[in-house]
């Protein structure tokens, strides 16, 4: 029987509490679930301040659906055998009415025979709970409650019923070759994602909720015979002393987990792609996802992983190397060529060949602005096309790139506002930004990329120098969790040097890196085996 099975389920937890949990009486701040169906709902309604979007549906006793002239004559409360809500819009109206209300009716109707055979109810994910509190975290959630008459106990029931977005490519992070799927705003798809990749029982994951308004819930995924076992202690003592009303996006997070909160730099990698979170958790790192978020955290990064992209390990070795030194040359190009040409177009320019010194001088004749000014001027105009180009629509944003990179350009060096070498250095400048696999990393580049110009400006190269100097010098002060932020190159690590700046082959690949100071370093072999330093 449906109704009587639910109510049944309720009792066997009632005789544990019901002496202490009879009637509404505050237990350390815990309010326990009355006998009324009625009036539970009611204080449910109360507590959300009588939302407009909280559906109330009473299920009648059977008194009620025979047209009892007594049952007419009691309290209405009394006449209901069972209460069901939910919110609109989170849970599944269809599966409720199909699993929950029809059944029920149906049972209080005297068909309880045909129910007792086809067990409804037992067939869904359920939970019980003792306090109201509880079961309203359950409806905020999306689930469904349930009240029967004269249980002390509530059920909740699993039933989503948001739209949620498809398995794509992230738009930010595309890739030539290997798998295109990305994270999506669903905590639990995303989990799934990565248990698809990882089919290991030492694959732990480990849930909180975080934000005293929104709850959001936030999951830690990691090997349990791999990672270092402090790096996985430190994240949750930071996840921990997170207090705050509300974590909207990873991002929230990554800030406040942080090791420096004023450094250019990124000491959490951000990312989209399920293949990246997996490399990483087979490496001995910490992924954290959250809830209603794209984007996933890996702890703890170096400045290395910066620039490195799981499709490296997608191709032989001699183009995996290829592409890594590509990005490298691309960084580096997008920090220091603006600071560079300043610096010998107008501080060393007797360094420069006679004729390339003469090319520059010449094309830079009638330009009203001194060198820092128009270098300055078209970064910033790049800077603001770029920006504008991310919010538009695809198609708007093609014609845009149009527009400024040759309409704009042309005219430009045509009434002398900018010289040709300027524009030349500039937009080479913007496209080597996006030669990284993460546009985040790009932003901080972007950022270093106005030191080197201000350096190369008053002081030339030895400028140049000084703020490369500083900028190496800083990031070695840096560590993620416990790892320097320049290893493997310091400290020294020879045997994570290998596979930096180049790619290591993989089957040169026996161990992971001691970068990560992980339990198991084993990559061939008996990878469970008991590892050797």
């Amino acid at each position: 029987m449906v109704l009587v099975e639910m109510i049944a389920i309720c009792e066997r937890v009632c005789c544990s509490v019901r002496g202490t949990a009879m009637g509404f009486r505050s237990r350390g701040g815990m309010t326990p679930i009355g006998p009324d169906p009625v009036g539970n709902a009611a204080n449910v309604a109360k507590a959300l301040g009588r939302a407009t979007d909280l559906v109330i549906r009473k299920i009648p006793g059977d008194d009620c659906v025979r047209g009892d002239a007594a049952a007419d004559a009691r309290d209405g409360s009394s006449s209901v055998r069972a209460v069901v809500l939910f919110l609109e819009g989170l849970a599944d109206e269809e599966a409720i009415r199909r699993h929950i209300i029809t059944p029920l009716l149906a049972d209080a109707a005297a068909a309880i025979a045909h129910f007792s055979a086809a067990n409804e109810l037992s067939a869904l994910k359920s939970s019980t709970h003792e306090t109201l509190e509880t079961l309203i975290d359950a409806l905020l959630e999306g689930q469904v409650l349930l009240f029967a008459d004269g249980c002390h106990t509530g059920l909740a029931f699993v039933m989503p019923g948001w739209s949620l977005r498809p398995i794509s490519e992230p738009p930010s992070e595309k890739a030539i070759r290997g798998p295109r799927e990305g994270f999506t705003e669903t905590l639990r798809e995303n989990i799934a994602m990565v248990r698809r990749w990882v089919r290991d029982p030492e694959l732990r994951v480990t849930k909180m909720q975080i934000g005293t308004r929104t709850h959001t819930d936030v999951a830690i995924m990691y090997l349990g015979d791999v990672a270092n076992p402090d790096i996985v202690t430190e994240v949750r003592k930071r996840l921990a002393a997170i207090k705050i009303d509300a974590i909207l996006e990873a991002g929230y997070l990554e800030q406040l987990i942080t090791d420096s909160r004023t450094t250019l730099f990124p000491l959490t990698q951000a990312t989209e792609r399920s293949d990246k979170v997996t490399s990483a958790i087979l490496e001995g790192r910490v992924a954290i996802i959250v809830d209603k978020s794209a984007s996933a955290i890996i702890v703890p990064t170096t400045v290395n992983e910066l620039y490195q992209s799981p499709e490296d390990y997608y191709y032989d070795f001699w183009l995996g190397t290829l592409l890594r030194v590509i990005r490298l040359i691309g960084n580096n190009l997008a920090i220091a060529l603006p600071g560079l040409y300043i610096a010998l177009a107008a501080v060393n320019s007797e360094l420069l060949p006679t004729q390339l010194a003469l090319n520059i001088a010449a094309s830079r004749l009638g330009v009203p602005f001194p060198i820092l000014l128009e270098v300055l001027l078209v970064e910033l105009t790049i800077e603001i096309f770029r920006e504008a180009g991310l919010r538009l629509p695809s198609t708007v944003a093609q014609t845009l790139g149009v527009v400024a990179g040759v309409v704009l350009g042309f005219a430009a060096v045509q009434i002398s506002i900018v010289s040709n070498a300027t524009l030349i250095v500039s937009v080479t400048t913007a496209v080597a930004s996006f030669s990284g696999p993460n546009f985040q990393v790009g932003i901080s580049w972007r950022w270093l990329k106005y030191f080197m110009i201000l350096g190369g400006a008053f002081m030339g190269l030895f400028g140049i120098v000084a703020v490369g100097c500083f900028i190496v010098a800083h990031m070695a002060t840096l560590q993620s969790f416990g790892v320097s932020y320049l290893a493997p190159w310091a400290p020294l690590q020879p045997d994570a040097l290998v596979d930096a700046p180049l790619r290591q082959p993989l089957w040169l690949k026996f161990r992971r890196h001691s970068t990560w100071r992980t339990k198991n370093r084993r990559r061939m072999g008996d990878t469970r085996g008991e590892d050797n330093p």
